[in-house]
Protein backbone atom coordinates (compact mmCIF):
# COMPACT_ATOMS: atom_id res chain seq x y z
CA UNK A 1 0.00 0.00 0.00
CA UNK A 2 1.17 3.48 -0.80
CA UNK A 3 2.37 5.74 2.01
CA UNK A 4 1.63 9.44 1.72
CA UNK A 5 2.16 12.55 3.80
CA UNK A 6 0.44 15.92 3.69
CA UNK A 7 1.43 19.32 5.12
CA UNK A 8 -0.84 20.71 7.84
CA UNK A 9 -0.88 24.11 9.51
CA UNK A 10 1.26 22.61 12.27
CA UNK A 11 3.13 19.49 11.27
CA UNK A 12 2.22 16.75 8.84
CA UNK A 13 -0.37 14.03 8.37
CA UNK A 14 1.22 10.73 7.36
CA UNK A 15 -1.15 8.06 6.08
CA UNK A 16 -0.36 4.40 5.53
CA UNK A 17 -2.48 1.23 5.36
CA UNK A 18 -2.71 0.95 9.14
CA UNK A 19 -3.12 4.43 10.59
CA UNK A 20 -3.41 8.18 10.41
CA UNK A 21 -0.20 9.53 11.91
CA UNK A 22 0.33 13.14 12.94
CA UNK A 23 4.02 14.11 12.97
CA UNK A 24 6.16 17.24 13.21
CA UNK A 25 8.43 16.50 10.26
CA UNK A 26 6.56 14.21 7.87
CA UNK A 27 9.46 11.76 8.24
CA UNK A 28 8.41 8.11 8.18
CA UNK A 29 10.87 7.15 10.93
CA UNK A 30 9.13 9.61 13.23
CA UNK A 31 5.76 8.26 12.07
CA UNK A 32 6.72 4.67 12.85
CA UNK A 33 7.86 5.67 16.36
CA UNK A 34 4.67 7.63 17.11
CA UNK A 35 2.48 6.28 19.91
CA UNK A 36 -1.30 6.11 19.92
CA UNK A 37 -3.03 9.25 21.11
CA UNK A 38 -3.92 9.29 24.79
CA UNK A 39 -5.12 11.83 27.34
CA UNK A 40 -1.65 11.89 28.99
CA UNK A 41 -0.06 12.98 25.72
CA UNK A 42 -1.95 16.27 25.63
CA UNK A 43 0.04 17.58 28.61
CA UNK A 44 3.32 17.35 26.63
CA UNK A 45 2.84 20.90 25.28
CA UNK A 46 3.62 22.36 28.72
CA UNK A 47 7.42 22.63 28.20
CA UNK A 48 6.89 24.53 24.95
CA UNK A 49 4.44 26.93 26.57
CA UNK A 50 6.86 27.54 29.44
CA UNK A 51 9.67 28.24 26.97
CA UNK A 52 7.48 30.82 25.23
CA UNK A 53 6.57 32.49 28.52
CA UNK A 54 10.25 32.64 29.53
CA UNK A 55 11.14 34.26 26.20
CA UNK A 56 8.45 36.91 26.68
CA UNK A 57 9.58 37.62 30.25
CA UNK A 58 13.22 37.96 29.16
CA UNK A 59 12.14 40.29 26.36
CA UNK A 60 10.19 42.35 28.89
CA UNK A 61 13.26 42.60 31.10
CA UNK A 62 15.35 43.89 28.21
CA UNK A 63 12.61 46.39 27.39
CA UNK A 64 12.53 47.55 31.01
CA UNK A 65 16.30 47.96 31.10
CA UNK A 66 16.17 49.89 27.85
CA UNK A 67 13.59 52.28 29.32
CA UNK A 68 15.85 52.95 32.27
CA UNK A 69 18.64 53.97 29.91
CA UNK A 70 16.51 56.22 27.72
CA UNK A 71 19.29 58.77 27.37
CA UNK A 72 19.46 57.96 23.67
CA UNK A 73 15.78 58.76 23.14
CA UNK A 74 12.53 56.85 22.67
CA UNK A 75 13.17 55.96 19.04
CA UNK A 76 15.71 53.32 19.94
CA UNK A 77 13.19 51.54 22.17
CA UNK A 78 10.63 51.45 19.38
CA UNK A 79 13.26 50.11 17.02
CA UNK A 80 14.36 47.49 19.58
CA UNK A 81 10.75 46.39 20.14
CA UNK A 82 10.16 46.17 16.41
CA UNK A 83 13.27 44.06 15.92
CA UNK A 84 12.38 41.79 18.86
CA UNK A 85 8.84 41.38 17.51
CA UNK A 86 10.16 40.57 14.04
CA UNK A 87 12.61 38.08 15.56
CA UNK A 88 9.84 36.33 17.50
CA UNK A 89 7.61 36.22 14.42
CA UNK A 90 10.39 34.73 12.27
CA UNK A 91 11.29 32.21 14.97
CA UNK A 92 7.63 31.19 15.19
CA UNK A 93 7.52 30.67 11.43
CA UNK A 94 10.60 28.47 11.55
CA UNK A 95 9.43 26.46 14.55
CA UNK A 96 5.73 26.26 13.68
CA UNK A 97 5.92 22.57 12.75
CA UNK A 98 7.62 21.81 16.07
CA UNK A 99 4.43 22.79 17.89
CA UNK A 100 2.43 20.07 16.16
CA UNK A 101 1.48 16.94 18.08
CA UNK A 102 2.94 13.50 17.36
CA UNK A 103 0.53 10.57 17.63
CA UNK A 104 -1.12 7.83 15.62
CA UNK A 105 -4.73 6.77 15.19
CA UNK A 106 -5.01 3.17 13.95
CA UNK A 107 -7.75 2.70 11.36
CA UNK A 108 -8.98 -0.25 13.44
CA UNK A 109 -9.96 2.19 16.21
CA UNK A 110 -11.60 4.79 13.97
CA UNK A 111 -15.35 4.76 14.49
CA UNK A 112 -16.23 7.59 12.11
CA UNK A 113 -14.13 9.54 9.61
CA UNK A 114 -15.47 12.18 7.27
CA UNK A 115 -14.08 15.06 5.29
CA UNK A 116 -16.16 18.22 5.05
CA UNK A 117 -15.45 21.93 4.79
CA UNK A 118 -11.66 21.41 4.64
CA UNK A 119 -11.73 19.53 7.97
CA UNK A 120 -11.05 15.87 8.59
CA UNK A 121 -13.40 14.89 11.42
CA UNK A 122 -12.38 11.73 13.26
CA UNK A 123 -14.21 9.88 16.03
CA UNK A 124 -11.97 7.17 17.46
CA UNK A 125 -10.90 5.24 20.54
CA UNK A 126 -7.62 6.39 22.08
CA UNK A 127 -4.89 4.18 23.58
CA UNK A 128 -6.97 3.62 26.73
CA UNK A 129 -10.12 2.90 24.65
CA UNK A 130 -11.79 6.19 25.58
CA UNK A 131 -13.83 7.88 22.84
CA UNK A 132 -12.13 10.93 21.32
CA UNK A 133 -13.22 13.50 18.74
CA UNK A 134 -10.71 15.29 16.54
CA UNK A 135 -11.25 17.88 13.82
CA UNK A 136 -8.19 18.86 11.79
CA UNK A 137 -7.85 21.43 9.03
CA UNK A 138 -6.37 19.54 6.05
CA UNK A 139 -5.87 20.01 2.34
CA UNK A 140 -8.49 18.67 -0.06
CA UNK A 141 -6.08 15.96 -1.28
CA UNK A 142 -5.40 14.76 2.29
CA UNK A 143 -9.09 14.70 3.22
CA UNK A 144 -10.20 12.82 0.13
CA UNK A 145 -7.31 10.34 0.38
CA UNK A 146 -7.88 9.60 4.09
CA UNK A 147 -11.64 9.24 3.73
CA UNK A 148 -11.34 7.04 0.64
CA UNK A 149 -8.73 4.79 2.27
CA UNK A 150 -10.80 4.41 5.44
CA UNK A 151 -13.95 3.53 3.50
CA UNK A 152 -11.95 1.06 1.38
CA UNK A 153 -10.54 -0.64 4.47
CA UNK A 154 -14.02 -0.89 6.01
CA UNK A 155 -15.34 -2.62 2.88
CA UNK A 156 -12.47 -5.14 3.04
CA UNK A 157 -13.23 -5.91 6.71
CA UNK A 158 -16.91 -6.65 6.11
CA UNK A 159 -17.73 -10.35 5.74
CA UNK A 160 -18.84 -11.36 2.26
CA UNK A 161 -22.10 -13.22 1.76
Amino acid sequence: MERRHFKLAQGYLNIDADALIFTRSGNWQEAEAAQERSTVQQASQLPRILTGVILVVVGGLFFGLGKLRSATGGGSIVLALGLVGLGIFKMYQLLNDDFGPVFRIPFAKVQQLKFSDDHLVIDFLDASFKPQHLSVLVTVDAGIYAEGLWHGLRKEDRPRR
